[in-house]
């Protein structure tokens, strides 16, 4: 039997999460003769290659596993995988993402309505490794972005026709956007699947967590001035928010300074107590993103010495 699937899973020092991960993937209600799922490994050094090894043995899928020979950032795991993939439908799913028995006959369905199709389904916040599909959070992304690697499929023809990923947007951050600009360009369409929803994983904010999620906006504001200078348009200023109307709204999510990065744990842990944790990722997101604009903001330093001595985030 063909494969029809291959599902694109990029990991780097994920190894408890990739287990979680791959255990969802594992147990699709799809016939397994139809797809597979490839892991690229950006250079762990952690237990991966035991966890992909379990999951293999484990799976009626094929698994297959793939090492950089050293960290080259999620766009290029990316393209290794889509170069070596075997199915004709490109299904991305990162290491921290938990995909329902149903996901993968949801994205083929996308597919079936016709060629030049970009398949999107909403992804869900989970706190929970253990039951996540029972997760009482908020929608994270009804995105209205044209394409965007968190919860996406597309065929393989396309990808290689549009270029594949550019890897110098690494170590990630908008080359999902950047991708999507150019199989827009190719006349693709989106469909939307409500039952295509990909849960994601986001351990409760601490301390620990604050500064990891402080680094990630750091690198997301390098990659978005290296988007913009590739993409000068309306369109792509809009998208990264360098706009006076974002600041101006951001500054109301932060209460214009009331909440920063030296108080936002406790706030965020207020909030649950009080059954408002809905809230508390609204003001989360709020110091988060101040964190992005004072990087973004940053010009010049942003396209020079801070760009080579940035921090490099798990895949």
């Amino acid at each position: 039997m063909t494969v029809e699937i291959s599902v694109v899973t990029p990991t780097r020092d994920r190894a408890p999460v990739l287990a979680r991960c791959l255990d969802t993937l594992i147990r699709q209600s799809l016939d397994p003769a139809r797809y597979e799922i490839l892991i690229v490994d950006d250079g762990s050094t952690d237990d991966t290659p035991a966890v992909v090894e379990a999951a293999r043995r484990a799976a009626a899928c094929e698994v297959r596993m793939f090492r950089l020979g050293q960290h080259a950032g999620i766009p290029a795991a990316r393209n290794r995988a889509i170069q070596e993939a075997r199915g004709d439908l490109i299904v991305f799913v990162d290491s921290d993402e938990l995909a329902p028995a149903s996901f993968l006959a949801a994205h083929r369905d996308c597919h079936r309505r016709g060629p030049n199709v970009i398949g999107r389904g909403p992804v869900i916040i989970t706190h929970a490794l253990d039951r996540p599909f029972e997760a009482r959070g908020g929608i994270l992304d009804l995105s209205t972005a044209y394409f965007d690697t968190d919860n996406a499929s597309v065929r393989r023809s396309d990808l290689l026709r549009a270029g594949l990923f550019d890897e110098s947007f690494s170590p990630y951050g908008w080359e999902g956007l950047d991708l999507g600009f150019r199989l827009r360009a190719l006349g693709l369409r989106r469909v939307f699947r409500r039952d295509a929803a990909l849960y994601h994983y986001r351990p409760e904010v601490s301390a620990e967590t604050l500064s990891d999620l402080l680094a990630k906006e750091e690198e997301r504001a390098w990659t978005a001035r290296h988007f913009f200078a590739k993409h000068r348009t309306v369109e792509a200023r809009f998208a990264i928010s360098l706009t006076p109307m974002h600041y101006c709204l951001n500054a109301l999510q932060r209460g214009f300074g009331a909440l920063h990065a030296g108080n936002i744990v406790a706030w965020v842990a207020r909030t649950r107590r009080w059954g408002l944790s809905g809230l508390g990722r609204v003001m989360l997101a709020g110091v988060l993103r101040e964190r992005y604009f004072a990087r973004l903001l940053d010009g010049e330093t942003a396209s020079g010495t801070h760009g080579r001595q940035r921090h490099h985030p798990d895949a």
